[in-house]
């Protein structure tokens, strides 16, 4: 890599650098219209001068600032110096991630080197012109290598903000995971009295919405065990992983549009999640979350859990002892997830990583910083950890793999595998967020619908329209 050098100069040269109008704002201040050196050219430079300018020691390394916009629970402050006190030439730091704050610094010249992203960022970052390609680091990378590369960097590459899955890439997820496993605590359903299910092999969603209905346990209006849950901030991806398995999108071909009150897979999507809550089998605003959907699964609260293979993790982790008891009794389950009218697929949503804003400067300093992120320490401790997969093959292997949970978790995970290449198709027009647009209109409207005071065709309706509002409005800001 190119590296920026430190050149030494002489005092000479330091006061033809601070510009023309300051020094005549200095000289007129002094009443003069000629500088000493301007009065006597023939003079010799002064010793220290001299010295500095026949130096014959070679030129240090210019120490490069480089701007890390991350989490602080994905970059830890020891990361960062074992970063500054391996690489002298590079001092790294991070800033708390903050989308307004992101565009301000861009919008003033002083945008982050590396910038924490997701899947669905890349149509529309894209779309403003703020990436910088990395093709050519790949490409001439020692750490890095395109062919090493899982299929969910995909997301990272397009042809253009509405062709991503090919082409230059712009980016990598740090870690990843199919995003739709069950997960089943076993203990649950028998404080319920009824069988746990066996998902090994997949089962319907059908079979899942009876098995949630069945494991019910009211307590008086409320829920005391709820079949089914996960993270609704992530329903319209659910939705959109549902609708792309029929072949069909929730928007129009050229994302111009949505497509959701009259397109049938939309709306069997949709209606699949809220007929649950309907039932009271899933978590909903008539019978919400007692904190959020861990601590419920974790207590037995809720039985069943749709969400990614981070939450391995999070179980390992977990200080409650009975449950950590069940665990090691081989009660809590990772499952593949369900079929969608005969069709297996299992998506990442998320496809968290870092990419690089062509505006921030220092390319050759961010690869280095970025290689490291990806490729070397950081990423083989996020590896070895549990809490994703890693999105380089030639460290798959260090996925934890022993164990009453993390054992039969890496054999789903292998048969899962196959049914996880499928990309989301997020719209380069409509702003991201968990939920996007689509699922923020679904939840504020949710519990109307629910009680009765607003029908079902009404809310998709209005999902429609203001999704079709907010790309209107994202068009035009992209101009």
């Amino acid at each position: 890599m190119l590296k920026m050098k430190k050149v030494l100069i002489s005092r000479r040269d330091m006061l033809k650098m601070t510009g023309v109008s300051l020094g005549g704002a200095i000289l007129a201040a002094c009443g003069s219209s000629a500088s000493e050196e301007e009065a006597d050219p023939t003079a010799a430079p002064a010793e220290e001068e001299m010295e500095e300018e026949t130096s014959d020691a070679p030129p240090a390394e210019e120490m490069v600032e480089v701007v890390m916009m991350y989490q602080a629970n994905e970059i830890s402050d020891d990361d960062i110096a074992q970063f500054n006190g391996d690489y002298d030439n590079i001092n790294l730091t991070r800033v708390d991630v903050d989308a307004t704050r992101f565009f301000a610094m861009i919008a003033s010249g002083e945008a982050p080197h590396l910038m924490r992203s997701a899947g669905l960022d890349i149509p529309q970052w894209l779309a403003r012109n703020i990436l910088l390609d990395l093709t050519p680091f790949f490409n001439s990378s020692g750490v890095l290598s395109l062919d090493d590369l899982v299929d969910v960097n995909n997301y990272y590459k397009a042809e253009a903000p509405d062709q991503v899955g090919s082409g230059p890439i712009y980016g990598m997820a740090k870690d990843w995971a199919p995003d739709q496993f069950l997960w089943v605590n076993e203990a649950t359903f028998e404080a319920a009295g009824i069988d746990a299910p066996d998902f090994t092999s997949p089962p319907s969603a059908q079979d899942l919405a009876d098995v949630a209905r069945s494991v019910v346990v009211k307590d008086g209006d409320l829920n005391a065990i709820t079949g089914f849950d996960g993270y609704t901030g992530f329903l319209d991806r659910w939705w959109m992983h549902l609708v792309n398995a029929s072949d069909s999108s929730l928007f129009a071909d050229d994302f111009k549009s949505a497509n959701i009150a009259g397109n049938d897979a939309a709306l069997e999507a949709i209606s699949f999640f809220h007929d649950m809550a309907v039932d009271g089998a899933m978590t909903s605003p008539l019978n919400p979350s007692a904190n959020w959907f861990g601590p419920d699964f974790v207590e037995g609260r809720t039985a069943m859990l749709y969400t990614g293979y981070w939450f391995h993790g999070n179980i390992l982790g977990d200080p409650n002892e009975e449950f950590q008891a069940n665990l090691a009794d081989g009660k809590i389950k990772m499952y593949p997830s369900f079929t969608w009218n005969g069709t297996r697929s299992n998506p990442c949503v998320t496809a968290v990583g870092a990419v690089c804003p062509s505006s921030a400067g220092n390319p050759n300093e961010a690869w280095e910083v970025f290689e490291w992120y990806m490729g070397k320490e950081p990423s083989v401790a996020r590896a070895s950890s549990g809490w994703g997969l890693p999105a380089l093959k030639s460290q798959l292997d260090l996925t934890p793999k022993d164990g009453p949970l993390s054992g039969p978790a890496w054999e789903t995970i292998q048969s899962e595998l196959d049914y996880a290449n499928d990309l989301l198709e997020f719209n380069p027009f409509l702003a991201g967020g968990e939920p996007m647009v689509p699922g923020q209109v679904f939840l504020q409207n949710w519990e109307q619908a629910l009680n009765g005071s607003l029908s079902f065709d009404d809310l998709v309706n209005m999902i429609e329209s203001e999704t079709n509002l907010a790309i209107e409005e994202g068009l035009d800001n992209i101009g």
